[in-house]
């Protein structure tokens, strides 16, 4: 799901999110366009959005949570 997909999902706007993560409207456009994002900006864009995001490594059949990342 993309970034746009989850924010609509979950009936917030643009402005909306932008306020809440302290970015402009347009920065968030930015970011929402991306192929690739740092989970840093992934993280701050689902704070926002009121939610968390875990890193989930999967090694060898196993998953692994990524603490501080």
């Amino acid at each position: 799901m993309s970034l746009r997909t989850l924010r609509e999902s979950v009936g917030k706007t643009q402005s909306e999110v932008a306020r809440v993560a302290s970015m402009t409207q347009p920065q968030l456009s930015r970011v929402e366009s991306r192929r690739e994002h740092l989970i840093s900006t992934v993280r701050k864009y689902v704070e926002a959005l009121g939610g968390d995001v875990d890193v989930i490594a999967r090694i060898d059949g196993r998953s692994i949570v990524l603490r501080d990342v």
